[in-house]
């Protein structure tokens, strides 16, 4: 099979391997589409993986073609969505069903071999079937959907509410989508400092972009919810200035730097009861099966973001440009095999 395999950081190529085969509990499956995560830039281009040699990518869908013993042959033909962190199902968080916080897990992209290649081998487990209706490729998107749903789901909010999305990245707008699916009468406000990804929220009806001015100014005081899906170091304190009282500031952006938060902020930050929530990951019961529903339903709609579909062949060029800047996307997506874009009839 052909598949992207990262060698070590910054060094990698697109190259033959031996197709894997299924063990006891797994499913061998054809990968229609991969997404390159925020995440993978980095990971492919500094900082490495677990081990190496390996094949990243863990946002991925596909059919599954085969399956190992012990494993229901009626899954073949089945497409499906994977579900990339494998839980030890054994320590204390797993016990309690969260997975996410898993103190053993191992994962499909960054610890063992993933999506960026024509098959992978993945535990049963991880399946997670996609509804009549949904475009395969659209699944793949599966992954940072439900880590959005995850973090919103962290905030257990009844009414409809203000909110303030920073960055209008991947997560960004599909948190938007998500709030509109959860919150239909809630205010939707984003923005990031390119004004072309705001520009996508508006045409779509998912939010309304404001600028940093308006932040500081109209919206000052105003806002019930803030979600911080850049990681930029400005945003937080950006945050808390523009936080009400007993708001909530919701962290999902991966840090891009130390953050420094001055006294004043922490005054406020205490003095009206603002709670800071984290979020990490996701779990794949409700949360996948419902962002597939939503979907299905058209819901949350996967195609506007897709605004790069490169094949196989052309990830390393690809990483080289989103590592440079030179290539300006919101979510770039690798078709790693044909199946008409995968489109389930």
């Amino acid at each position: 099979m052909k598949a992207f395999v990262l060698d070590a950081p910054g060094k990698f190529s697109v190259r033959d391997l031996p197709t894997p085969s299924p063990g006891y509990g797994e499913a061998f499956v054809r990968v229609v589409a991969c997404g390159v995560c925020g995440s993978d830039v980095p990971r492919v281009m500094e900082t490495g993986a677990y081990r190496h040699p390996i094949i990243p990518g863990h946002e991925f869908a596909g059919y599954v073609e085969g399956v190992g013993e012990g494993v229901d042959k009626l899954l073949v033909g089945m497409p499906v969505a994977v579900y990339p962190l494998i839980p030890c199902r054994n320590c204390e968080q797993c016990l309690k069903g969260l997975f996410n916080l898993c103190e053993n897990y191992d994962y499909l992209g960054s610890r063992r071999d993933g999506g960026f290649a024509e098959f992978v081998v993945a535990p049963t487990s991880s399946l997670v079937p996609v509804p009549d209706g949904v475009n395969v490729v659209h699944a793949a998107l599966t992954e940072p959907s439900a880590v959005a749903l995850h973090a919103l789901m962290r905030l257990r909010l009844t009414g409809s509410k203000k909110f303030l999305v920073f960055g209008a990245g991947t997560i960004g707008l599909i948190v938007c989508q998500i709030i509109k699916a959860m919150y239909p009468k809630s205010e939707v406000f984003i923005f990031d400092v390119a004004d072309w990804k705001t520009e996508i929220a508006e045409k779509n009806g998912w939010a309304k972009s404001v600028s940093k001015e308006e932040i500081e100014s109209s919206l000052l005081g105003k806002i019930d919810v803030i979600v911080d899906a850049a990681g930029a170091p400005s945003v937080l304190p950006m945050a808390l200035k523009v936080a009400s009282k007993r708001s909530f500031v919701l962290l999902i952006g991966n840090p891009h730097g130390d953050v420094k938060i001055e006294k004043a902020l922490i005054s406020k930050l205490l003095r009206s009861e603002v709670c800071i929530v984290g979020s990490w990951n996701s779990v794949p019961e409700p949360e996948w099966h419902q962002v597939l529903n939503w979907m299905a339903k058209g819901d949350l709609v996967i195609e506007p973001l897709l605004t790069h579909k490169v094949k196989l062949e052309e990830l390393p060029e690809t990483f080289v440009k989103l590592s440079s800047g030179k290539l300006q996307a919101i979510k770039v997506i690798a078709l790693c095999s044909d199946f008409d874009e995968g489109v389930k009839q």
